[in-house]
């Protein structure tokens, strides 16, 4: 089922969480540095770099750290977000649902961490994105898949409640729309979060500006169901399972 996102409300969400933001994204960070260990292996050309998404700026910060000589140029729909940046980072405050403004631009390294499932057409800004690159320039995503959070999918089915998650990307699709040639990695990683209670995952959601959803949000009394009905483990722990797909892509 295709769901229509209400931008306003995603960036609001942003806004709201960019104070605190580093303090609760512990699996962007984890995957930022992923990216950062995946640019090593890569012989990137001459070229400008960008981080799609950049939030408080963690990912591009790893990557300078890891590259002296580069300056990742940040773009973000949250001016809250960018702001927490570093103060002499080169930032771009854009709207990543509409095409990238870099068409003048030699660009050779795209990278975007837990960004893409946001917006309304990932499909259309994935092959956008590609399109920038220069000749052997690559472009770098990792994102949720649908397969994400089975625990509470299971829940909600157990006890007739409607799952109300983002309905997250086809990881086929997105691939689907490039050649076997362009696409040098395709890795998927399953990631666990372990929580004390179903509430804490949804608190951690909202510190992480990440609570947006098309459906309808949950009364008490569902929560309460769920809070019953999740499986716990043996240290009574409630967990939360996200599959994540990472995509390299080269321009030929």
């Amino acid at each position: 089922m295709v769901y229509k996102f209400s931008k306003e409300i995603i960036k609001k969400n942003f806004d709201s969480a960019a104070l605190n933001y580093s303090n609760y994204s512990s699996i962007q960070k984890y995957f930022s540095k992923r990216i950062v260990d995946l640019i090593k292996k890569l012989e990137v050309p001459k070229g400008d770099w960008y981080d799609l998404g950049s939030g408080t700026g963690f990912l591009a910060d790893q990557i300078e750290e890891e590259f002296h000589k580069k300056n990742v140029i940040r773009i973000d729909f949250s001016e809250k977000m960018l702001i927490k940046n570093k103060s002499n980072s080169k930032k771009l405050l854009w709207d990543l649902n509409k095409d990238l403004p870099l068409s003048n631009q030699k660009v050779s390294l795209l990278v975007s961490n837990f960004c893409l499932h946001w917006l309304s057409e990932p499909k259309l800004r994935l092959k956008n994105w590609f399109d920038q690159l220069v000749p052997g320039g690559y472009l770098i995503v990792s994102l949720p898949t649908n397969k994400c959070f089975p625990e509470w999918k299971s829940t909600c089915k157990k006890r007739n409640i409607e799952y109300s998650g983002v309905n997250f990307p086809d990881n086929n699709e997105l691939r689907d729309i490039f050649s076997k040639n362009e696409i040098i990695v395709l890795d998927i990683v399953t990631y666990k979060e372990k929580f004390d209670n179903v509430f804490d995952i949804f608190r951690n959601f909202i510190n992480m500006g990440a609570q947006y959803t098309p459906l309808k949000r949950k009364t008490v009394r569902e929560l309460r169901l769920m809070q019953n009905y999740w499986h716990r483990d043996i240290n009574h722990k409630v967990t939360l399972t996200w599959e994540i797909s990472i995509l390299i892509l080269k321009k030929i």
